[in-house]
């Protein structure tokens, strides 16, 4: 069955609803998920076999928020001491 909104954005918070209700029956809810970049917030479905991604897509979101943590963690540690002579 296919669905297609028409009219205001209510049929559409409609269909979303449903399939969320749906989802939630079938056990697929937990893999509903949005991007965890507060940039994005688009939802997509986690297929990963632990259900642990929280990235719609490593290459656009996933990286460039991996590359801030680390320079933030790079920043804030301290500066290793040199080994000293002997």
């Amino acid at each position: 069955m296919t669905y297609e909104p028409r009219g205001d954005g209510a049929a559409v918070a409609s269909l979303v609803h449903l399939e969320a209700l749906l989802a939630s029956h079938t056990g697929a809810r937990s893999r509903l998920k949005t991007c965890r970049n507060p940039a994005c917030g688009e939802a997509f479905y986690d297929r990963s076999r632990n259900g642990t991604r929280v990235w719609h897509d490593m290459k656009t979101c996933g990286n460039a928020l991996n590359l801030r943590a680390s320079r933030a963690r790079r920043q804030h540690s301290p500066e290793p001491e040199p080994p000293a002579a002997g």
